[in-house]
């Protein structure tokens, strides 16, 4: 019997030292890191916005209206990828409703056709809406990361302070809840499976 306590000793101060006893990590990788990071950026862009949204029908009018008149313009109907003309919309674009373009490594890419779309649709008449295919994406995401079988609710995430995984989660379940009462309990229930 002291033999076998002994191997599990070793088993868990050796090979599972990455893992720890539990089979879970002590902490993301690096790229877990930063796509929960920009995941929860993004989602409180969408979050910021949909609150600019719903403060003031004039602010919602005239943020709508500057968003389809930079779409407009002509500059992003091109296919493939945007030419300087269209860079310069999409950085305009990212600068009124960040949730409307696509980003990559900090760079604006192209321009998200749903969520676009769904914010000119819905700006005035109902914000949440205007906003839930961006933040719908950003909970797919987060759920995708930490739905892993080594996350767990101690895992931490260097790139945001060493946050663990269950309080990430606990905030955004929080700051949704009450534009998103869906996506909350999406989280809620991502928290549990931790």
């Amino acid at each position: 019997m002291r033999l076998l306590a002994a191997a599990l000793t070793v088993l868990c101060l050796g090979g599972f030292a990455l893992l720890g006893c539990s089979g879970k990590t002590d902490k993301l990788s690096k790229q877990d890191a930063r796509e929960l990071a920009n995941s929860r950026s993004d989602l409180d862009d969408a979050l910021d916005t949909a609150e600019t949204l719903r403060t003031s029908d004039s602010e919602a009018r005239r943020l709508r209206a500057r968003v389809q008149k930079i779409i407009g313009d002509g500059s992003l109907e091109g296919k493939g990828k945007p030419d300087e003309f269209g860079l310069a919309a999409l950085g305009r674009l990212r600068d009124l409703a960040p949730s409307l373009v696509v980003e990559d490594g900090g760079s604006v890419r192209a321009l998200d056709g749903e969520e676009t779309s769904a914010f000119l649709t819905y700006a005035v008449k109902d914000p949440a809406r205007a906003l839930y295919p961006a933040a719908q994406r950003e909970v797919a995401n987060i759920e995708r990361v930490t739905g892993g079988e080594d996350v767990g609710a101690d895992t931490k995430i260097p790139k945001l302070r060493d946050q663990t995984v269950e309080a990430y989660l606990r905030e955004a379940q929080r700051d949704t809840r009450s534009l998103w009462p869906s996506l909350s309990r999406r989280l809620a229930k991502a928290r549990e499976g931790l």
